[in-house]
């Protein structure tokens, strides 16, 4: 067999060959056998129909059992044969994959199953900590409050995820291997080969699918029910049991990164198969729940976490139907043009003897084209690097917030941090900025937003130190893992700042520097006055009302000195959202539209803070800070407008 590189414009080169003793050609690295690739698929296959039967047994088997010996309660039956079906949905999906030699194609379908079923895994650890409260309608519904042990159908359940994750990690294994033979990738016109699936797709679709992963991850963090119910306690995520709030946490990050390296994939058939795996398996999870609601009767409703989820999912799943569709149509119409260019170059075909080598001229054009290549790889790394270590801190604030970030004795109440919440809303708008800085074909666009955004998470980590110090002035209280890991996010948040600072400037060195840019005055004043005004309203607080000890209370405000961990965080986010539209005035259109959307979405993460913390107060109202936030909010966008305006024309 030979193995087969690609050169920097993305078609395959020669096999290159090394010559034995014998005189026989022998490949310097062997390609994968397809048989042994196959067997492998075969068997994450089966593995992913068992783990599949094995959820859908779940209710069959009794999930939970009453530790007073009473009758354990039912199963919602059409929840549970929802979960059933998509539960082996994936799994019997690649088996006609197997079956037309698709290997890849099936190993995708596996792989983005698995990866959601690592944190339905984790949910599932919900039976054995706290079972009356986890709100698994498809597998029990509590008739009563008394106290509920894991059954033979938790074991069953969790076991059978714990199959289809292994036959996620089995998947990869086979896409890898298909990525090493010939063909992968391969495209009818040349332009379209070696290039990922967002780009051979296009902006829209792509757009849809990380809008459904967004939707998603958003609606796992929302009320699955509404429940009037007093058996059935509906808290929010971030006030679960640990298990609930983790697994839920972990589901998300599993979405994106599947949603990112299928857009990243240079197979579309594989980038297909990847969102329809993960979107079937993410619908069994949430999609459940809105059945479940339904047919809950009239004290239960669905909430909009399963409602809004479903339709994120279900999205995933028709993207990933399309995928293949649209790349032929693209690809298609590239030929077409080729084809109708009366400059089109021949096609292949053997040089004919005689021939004239290629001019000084041809070898100039082919040393400037190395040379770009070059340079657009240096981009791409730098671009890669602050995307995954953006990502890195998204996870780690969301743990930190997630976990404990108090260490208080067993026999004293855990108080509420409500800070953490706003961590997590800082923790999904960096992740889903940083995910686009992973596909090249949008990087360089995405990349001045994320510039931006990585300050949220020093901002609001801030705010939870600042709770943290307060608390640990008590004897006997100290930090938690929690807050240790909120710290390291707010370090690493740092390094993505300095990442993608690092980014802009190798884009620099590639663009024309000849003509010194000139400063744009509407877009100066009318986002400088937004800035002006969000920094106001950073600076004022956004509500007011009574503590627990009937004093008033409002956030500290720029006005009271010394100023605090949580005023500084502030400070911070402001001074880089007016510096962010002085950049932005002065810089070219696309990138100062993206810094200028960047530094509202930044200022609307501190907005969002007053819905999350006010209930640390009693009888709330409305602060000082709210109304030149928001104008702040609506002058910014109203520049980044005015820019987009300005690079139509």
């Amino acid at each position: 067999m030979a193995s087969s590189t690609r050169s920097p414009d993305g078609r395959r080169a020669e096999p290159e060959r090394i010559p034995s003793s014998g005189g026989t050609g022998l490949t310097a690295v062997d390609e994968p056998d397809p048989v042994r690739a196959r067997r492998g698929t075969v068997l994450a296959v089966v593995l992913g129909i068992v783990g599949g039967l094995g959820v859908a047994s779940a209710p069959v088997l009794q999930a939970v059992r009453a530790v007073d010996g009473a009758a354990a309660p039912s199963a919602i039956g059409a929840a549970a044969v929802w979960a059933a079906v998509f539960a082996v949905a994936a799994p019997v999906l690649a088996v006609p994959a197997v079956l037309a030699r698709r290997t890849a194609v099936a190993g995708a379908l596996l792989a983005g199953a698995g990866a959601v079923s690592v944190g339905a895994a984790v949910l599932d650890t919900q039976l054995w900590s706290d079972a009356i409260d986890a709100n698994r309608l498809e597998l029990f519904r509590p008739d009563t409050a008394a106290e509920l042990a894991a059954g033979t159908g938790a074991y069953a359940a969790l076991a059978g995820h714990t199959l289809i994750a292994f036959a996620g990690l089995l998947g990869m294994v086979a896409v890898h291997r298909a990525s090493l033979m010939d063909g992968y990738g391969d495209a009818r016109s040349a332009e379209q080969v070696g290039r990922a699936t967002g780009a051979r797709i296009g902006f829209l679709p792509s757009a849809v699918a990380v809008a459904a992963a967004v939707v998603l991850v958003g609606a796992l963090f929302a009320p699955a029910f509404v429940s009037e119910d007093p058996v059935i306690l509906v808290p929010t995520v971030v006030e679960s049991d640990l298990a609930a709030s983790a697994g839920a946490g972990i589901l998300a990050a599993s979405v994106l990164i599947v949603v990112a390296s299928a857009l990243a994939s240079i197979s579309p058939p594989v980038a297909s198969g990847a969102l329809v795996g993960a979107g079937l398996a993410a619908l069994g999870v949430v999609g459940t729940r809105l059945v479940a609601g339904l047919a809950a009767g009239e004290r239960i409703q669905p909430g909009p976490g399963a409602v809004w989820g479903t339709v994120g999912a279900g999205l995933l799943v028709l993207v990933g139907v399309c995928i293949p569709m649209i790349d032929r149509t693209r690809d298609g119409r590239i030929l077409k043009t080729l084809a109708a260019s009366p400059s089109a170059p021949a096609q292949g075909g053997p040089a004919k003897p005689g021939a004239v080598t290629p001019s000084a001229k041809g070898v100039a054009k082919a040393a400037l084209r190395a040379e770009a290549a070059a340079a657009r790889a240096r981009i791409a790394r730098w671009h890669v690097a602050a995307g995954v270590t953006g990502i890195v801190t998204a996870l780690l604030a969301a743990a930190g917030a997630l976990l404990p970030v108090l260490d208080i004795p067993g026999d004293t109440a855990r108080p509420d941090v409500y800070a953490t919440r706003v961590v997590l809303v800082a923790a999904l708008v960096l992740v889903v900025g940083c995910v686009w800085l992973l596909l090249s074909e949008f990087a360089s666009a995405v990349r001045p937003a994320v510039g931006v955004l990585w300050v949220t998470i020093p901002y609001s980590v801030a705010a939870v130190s600042q709770s943290v110090v307060l608390a640990t002035d008590v004897p006997g209280i100290g930090a938690g893992i929690g807050a240790v890991l909120l710290w390291c996010a707010a370090v690493t948040a740092g390094v993505t700042g300095v990442l993608t600072w690092f980014a802009g400037s190798a884009e620099r060195e590639e663009i024309d520097t000849s003509e010194e840019p000139s400063t744009s005055i509407a877009v100066l004043a009318v986002g400088g006055l937004g800035a002006v005004a969000a920094f106001a309203g950073l600076g004022l607080p956004l509500f007011h009302g009574t503590d627990a000890r009937g004093d008033e209370y409002a956030p500290a405000s720029f006005a009271e000195v010394p100023w605090n961990l949580d005023v500084w965080g502030r400070v911070l986010l402001g001074v880089a959202v007016v510096l962010a539209v002085i950049v932005a005035s002065r810089a070219r259109p696309a990138r100062a539209v993206a810094l200028l959307l960047g530094s509202a979405v930044a200022v609307g993460v501190y907005l969002v803070s007053w819905p999350l913390t006010v209930a640390r107060v009693t009888d709330p109202e409305m602060g000082a800070g709210v109304v030149p936030a928001t104008v702040g909010i609506v002058l910014i966008a109203a520049a980044a407008a005015l820019t987009a305006r300005r690079r139509n024309r």
